[in-house]
């Protein structure tokens, strides 16, 4: 089969997302379910520069990805990686991200069930908010990147003003000396803070690639990636640092979900008191999306891998065995703790960065190679 039927095979599922909404939907995908963990517990009180270590070493990974999409030429994503890479490598490279992106679709719905039983619902089994969670993210996933996005769009709202309001009414119980002294330890646990980061969730916007069919332009993906990226770091390092300033630098990584604790201390002339709830609703809104976007890009992933025309058959299989899914990978809350706070794991640091670092390698190879072909051949004819 040849591009041009590749690309007329996909032109049905074929879905272009404003530059926009695509940079609100990078933002609310990193942001996610992070918000309740002990992001970069290990840096201590060098938590802000845990963050910005983390957040350099990761920006160019998200250039990368922006770079292989641009290189694609206005192409769909089908077309685009067989133009890149060649059929059957694109196939291989599909199935693993597939893997991949099924299995984090788990892990975030283990965040939530586990959450909600912790602080919510502790007598309600997992089963049954996984059940729900699993229809919500299996409508979303049907219905495509341009109604994700455009959802993304109206929750940022709501999202971002109950995170300003937090945090201004956290200032009160903010203590500055907590940050104090800068590195006293040295640089290891910035590095270790960082490296935590890098694990969970920067290095985690990979997934993203497969969701965006389609741009407006060739400079799109670095209008989408970058910024969105860039806010959505900032605002995890206020409200993390803002945490750790209020239940301290020593306790911050004993809790399971700090922020939590820090917003329920707010308390405002013994009127405005008890409102961690209102992290719960942006910690839901997050991690329904995260979990919309891995649930869309596992089967936008395994339907390439596969050779099928569509991918929202997919959809219903992937999204049910996440229910069980969800229990396996992740079966308490200390399981989900750790998993949020590990510094690496070998198989998913593969697929999150030394892939991506030779697949951009090699699609400029390709991409240089294909215009010296287009000169000489403009070269011959005239």
């Amino acid at each position: 089969m040849d591009r041009q039927a590749v690309a007329g095979r996909w032109q049905q599922v074929r879905e272009v997302v404003p530059d926009n909404q695509g940079l609100v939907l990078v933002l609310l995908f990193v942001v996610g379910n992070t918000l309740v963990f002990a992001l970069g517990a290990l840096a201590g009180p060098d938590l802000w520069l845990a963050f910005l270590v983390a957040t350099a070493i990761a920006l160019p990974m998200v250039l990368l990805v922006a770079r292989i999409r641009s290189l694609m030429g206005g192409r769909d994503l089908a077309a685009g990686l067989e133009y890149l890479f060649g059929r059957w490598p694109s196939r291989a490279v599909a199935l693993g991200y597939g893997v991949l992106t099924w299995r984090l679709s788990c892990y975030v719905m283990s965040d939530v069930t586990n959450f909600v039983q912790a602080v919510a619902l502790p007598t309600t089994p997992q089963f049954v908010v996984a059940s729900v969670l699993a229809l919500l993210m299996l409508w979303a996933a049907k219905e495509g990147v341009e109604v994700i996005a455009r959802f993304s769009v109206v929750m940022a709202k709501v999202v971002l003003l109950v995170l300003a309001v937090t945090f201004l009414l956290m200032l009160s119980e903010v203590d500055i000396g907590e940050f104090l002294p800068v590195m006293y330890d040295g640089p290891k646990p910035v590095i270790m803070g960082a490296l935590q980061l890098l694990d969970f969730p920067f290095l985690e916007v990979i997934v993203l690639f497969w969701i965006f069919d389609c741009f407006q332009s060739k400079n799109s993906p670095y209008k989408v990636f970058l910024p969105g990226f860039l806010i959505a770091a900032f605002v995890l390092m206020i409200v993390a640092c803002t945490s750790m300033a209020v239940v301290g630098a020593r306790r911050y990584g004993f809790y399971y979900f700090p922020v939590w604790t820090a917003v329920a201390r707010i308390n405002v002339s013994t009127f405005l008191t008890r409102l961690e709830a209102i992290i719960g609703v942006t910690f839901a809104i997050g991690s329904f999306v995260k979990m919309a976007v891995c649930l869309l890009a596992a089967s936008r992933c395994f339907a390439y891998a596969l050779g099928f025309k569509d991918y929202r058959f997919l959809v219903t299989p992937l999204a049910l065995g996440a229910i069980p899914g969800s229990q396996w990978f992740l079966s308490n809350v200390l399981e989900m703790e750790r998993s949020a706070t590990r510094t690496h794991r070998a198989g998913e640091l593969a697929l999150q960065v030394v892939l991506p670092i030779v697949l951009w390698l090699v699609a400029e190879l390709r991409s240089r190679k294909s215009k010296k072909h287009v000169k000489k051949g403009e070269a011959s004819g005239s």
